[in-house]
């Protein structure tokens, strides 16, 4: 019995050999063809959606700020938050122009930006996609923050 089991697993081991070696010598010409009539998909974000994505930031320290105007130590904290917040978005944006390499995505419109397909990990989404899966924590806590600013205010 131990025979035959070696048996089996040798031809199985074999039939996998030969059939690597069939599709190594036989490429597939259809993978290259379907590669060149494909659209280019972008990789890399527009500008504007960096801008939308500091206004949010900007308005989400803005209610902060307004939230504790009467509070001097709170104040204090918004106001190095801002610091870390102008670092935060300050240096990718210093970078980007150290660099000199124009990327493809910042020289079109933004409108056309948001209707061509959009690369991601899991797939390719549209433009509009993905910039509505990248703005929705942060406008959700922007929502959340006046809200509660709101409430902070009318409880003093």
């Amino acid at each position: 019995m131990a025979q035959l089991a070696g048996a089996i697993e040798t031809a199985v081991f074999e039939a996998e050999i030969i059939s690597a070696l069939v599709e190594r010598e036989t490429p597939d010409l259809t993978l290259v063809e379907a590669a060149k009539t494909e659209p280019r998909t972008n990789t890399s974000l527009h500008g504007g959606a960096f801008k939308a994505l500091a206004l949010i930031n900007a308005a989400i320290l803005g209610v902060f700020g307004l939230t504790f105007l009467h509070d001097g130590e709170a104040l204090f904290m918004v106001a190095i938050s801002a610091v870390y917040l102008a670092a935060y978005l300050g240096t990718p944006y210093v970078l980007s122009k150290v660099g000199g390499r124009i990327d493809s995505a910042q020289e079109k419109p933004f409108e056309q930006f948001l209707g061509e397909p959009f690369e991601t990990w899991t797939g390719v989404i549209s433009g509009r996609e993905a910039l509505l899966q990248i703005m929705l924590v942060p406008a959700a806590i922007l929502i959340a923050v006046t809200g509660m600013g709101v409430i902070i205010g009318l409880n003093q």
